[in-house]
């Protein structure tokens, strides 16, 4: 389960006095919802001189003090530890979980300013205030594909770190990228994308890869129809192609999941 708490702190870079920081926990349930398995992010602070990953109470790029506001788990099988989306500060990291055992160390952090360099695109390219991060390789480590909502909120644009959505800078958009991660060349990859720009969706949505490849996504607040939310089914091209749209009137829809059928043994 994830969960949050807040700790106060006292005397932060900008920030006279002692405020309190909302931060998050993991929270394993055996079968009797006795408590296994505990993670406090609070727990994996920088230290003044990090050598190896961490959790920078610092690092603040959107909405403190609501400092991580986490909103995916995914379990690596493969490995038996947790990789979880950190929306506010635009970074999914993983967990040394091992089913457990683990000693909740950041193993790696993903995205702009963590572990991974990025081979084929530029500093726009990293997602920001994602949600629904999802392995869909059959495997999960060594060498995987991770899909996600790219909201693109406070998108950095540059290594200035100017963001968009403030006057002078482009107005923020969303995509949906499909990225290649190899964990020993600390590499990341852009597979696959679609560009949704000029559309933007400040909070919400989800994506999920097909059996046939193709790709759906969930649109919470589309820019151009903010009231309202949106479904979509995309072909896995270069340029992709609409299969299916559906409009959701009158409310938003936060998350769209793909179900094979309502049918036992049918599926489409």
């Amino acid at each position: 389960m994830l969960a949050h708490h807040y700790q106060n702190f006292t005397n932060l870079p900008g920030i006279t006095g002692t405020i309190a920081v909302l931060g998050d926990d993991l929270i394993d349930l055996d079968q009797n919802h006795n408590i296994a398995w505990v993670w406090n992010a609070f727990d994996h602070l920088c230290p003044s001189n990090p050598t190896s990953p961490c959790l920078d109470i610092n690092r603040q790029p959107m909405n403190f003090p609501d400092w991580l506001h986490s909103n995916a788990l995914v379990y690596s099988q493969d490995d038996g530890n947790i990789v979880m989306s950190i929306r506010n500060q635009s970074w999914i990291v993983k967990i040394d979980y091992e089913d457990g055992q683990g000693t909740g160390d950041i193993l790696w952090r993903l995205g702009y300013q963590g572990d991974f360099t990025l081979t084929n695109g530029q500093i726009p390219d990293w997602f920001s205030a994602q949600h629904y991060a999802n392995i869909i390789s059959p495997n999960s480590t060594g060498v995987f594909n991770l899909e996600l909502f790219d909201d693109g909120d406070n998108r950095v644009l540059d290594a200035a770190g100017d963001v968009c959505g403030v006057p002078g800078q482009p107005a923020c958009w969303s995509r949906v990228p499909i990225y290649q991660i190899d964990e020993s060349a600390m590499t990341a990859t852009i597979a696959w994308d679609d560009n949704l720009s000029p559309v933007f969706a400040f909070w919400g949505g989800s994506a999920q890869q097909l059996p046939n490849s193709n790709v759906v996504f969930c649109i919470t607040t589309p820019s151009d129809d903010p009231a309202d939310g949106r479904y979509m089914e995309v072909t896995d091209d270069p340029s992709p192609q609409v299969v299916l749209k559906m409009e959701v009137t009158g409310q938003n829809a936060y998350r769209g999941v793909h179900m094979p059928s309502l049918y036992p043994g049918v599926q489409w």
